[in-house]
């Protein structure tokens, strides 16, 4: 139900204003028509953090339910559904989602006389810049069921990417969080209970002994202030990182490194080229096709880069040339975009190279999580093996010199 205001004429003649609530502005004409209302202008009322058409306050949908949502009404105008009768059976499948309530909001607008792309870029929240221009350029070339559909597959390979960003991710970060939660048990709590019985021998403990002894003492006196100086050092350094020269700096050094800085430059690669060739394939030319899926990218770097290749494609230069230009795309990449350009077909090379990419950080990710894993164990095991031996030693030397 949606809040309307409304100015109307009754049947003396009198202007009267005022608000109602309604499914749609049409049924809020019947309910003024009903009230011997003519109705003079209707539109949707403006709540607290509203303006501009833009809805600032409304909840944020989470990507789950927004490709989802893109995927059923790839769907139903595939199928020659109205707009409005498809974000209506959409937004219905949706219960205790915040997707609901846009739909239906994104659906008052279009029963209004708006369209799809104005009715979605009043929810900024949930459809950034990219995901509304490529909804306005298929509106615009009549090839919207296209576009949506090159949405849906787009969003879908970004959601399963994620999933194995996670995956490549959580169980190693969770497996060195336990083992370090082992170890300080070890060091704090049963190496200073063990220390105690070892003041009775009366000698010389072994080096391995004192060594562990002395960093158990060291944990103990200082390593809460440790702690703290980490998570000081950590928030602060996610401060800095805020500053555009910082985090420019950063983002070019995180490139060179041998292996997290290949991963990050195929990532931001893939998602540029999976995101420009569903631009150019629904209608969008190439140069704001490039511009616009510069805001995929999340590496500074590499963000600039597009910059100054669009500026190079302004002036003349191809596309494959400029991107090498810059130095920091994949050579896969730029290979590819040429054969495009050869072909005529840019958008689908772009959208293979994409593929490719993907490929290849699964393929790496599976192998990498096949070494880490047993590393981590092996590290662990090998640390506790340590403690126990500096446990052990004294009473196997005073054992020997019994004998």
């Amino acid at each position: 139900m949606d809040t309307f205001d409304y100015a109307a004429i009754d049947k003396s003649g009198k202007r009267q204003t005022g608000s109602l609530s309604a499914l749609s502005a049409r049924d809020a004409r019947d309910i003024l028509r009903e009230r011997n209302l003519t109705p003079v202008s209707l539109a949707a009322a403006k709540s607290k953090g509203q303006s501009d058409g833009v809805n600032s306050a409304a909840p944020k949908a989470s990507h789950k339910d927004k490709t989802l949502a893109t995927r059923q009404l790839s769907i139903l105008f595939g199928a020659s559904t109205p707009v409005e009768e498809a974000l209506k059976v959409v937004a219905l499948q949706f219960v205790k989602s915040p997707m609901r309530a846009i739909l239906l909001e994104v659906r008052a607008r279009v029963l209004e006389g708006a369209r799809l792309s104005d009715g979605l870029r009043a929810h900024p929240k949930t459809f950034d810049d990219l995901y509304i221009a490529m909804v306005a350029s298929g509106e615009a070339s009549g090839k919207l069921p296209a576009v949506m559909e090159r949405l849906a597959v787009d969003m879908e390979a970004a959601q399963k990417m994620r999933r194995n960003i996670i995956g490549a991710t959580v169980y190693p970060i969770l497996l060195l969080i336990i083992a370090i939660m082992v170890v300080i048990i070890l060091m704090v709590i049963v190496v200073p209970q063990v220390v105690e019985q070892f003041d009775s021998f009366g000698q010389e403990l072994p080096a391995l002994t004192r060594a562990v002894i002395g960093l158990s003492n060291w944990m103990s006196a200082y390593g809460i202030c440790v702690a703290i100086v980490a998570i000081i050092a950590g928030f602060g350094a996610h401060i800095a990182l805020r500053q555009p020269a910082i985090k420019l700096a950063w983002h070019r050094f995180f490139l060179k490194l041998p292996l997290l800085g290949h991963v990050s430059r195929n990532l931001n690669a893939a998602r540029f080229a999976r995101t420009i060739s569903g631009l150019i394939s629904s209608g969008t030319p190439s140069l704001p096709a490039m511009e616009t899926a510069r805001h995929t990218l999340t590496n500074q770097v590499m963000n600039g880069a597009i910059l100054t290749a669009s500026e190079k494609v302004r002036e003349g230069t191809a596309i494959s040339t400029a991107l090498r230009q810059t130095d920091v795309f994949p050579p896969l990449v730029t290979q590819m975009v040429a054969g495009g350009e050869a072909s005529g077909d840019i958008g689908k090379m772009f959208a293979k190279s994409a593929e490719y990419l993907e490929e290849e950080f699964e393929s790496a990710t599976s192998v990498f999580l096949s070494l880490l894993q047993p590393l981590i164990i092996l590290f662990v095991a090998a640390i506790v093996l340590l403690i126990i031996a500096a446990i052990f030693l004294p009473i196997l030397q005073l054992n020997t010199a019994a004998f």
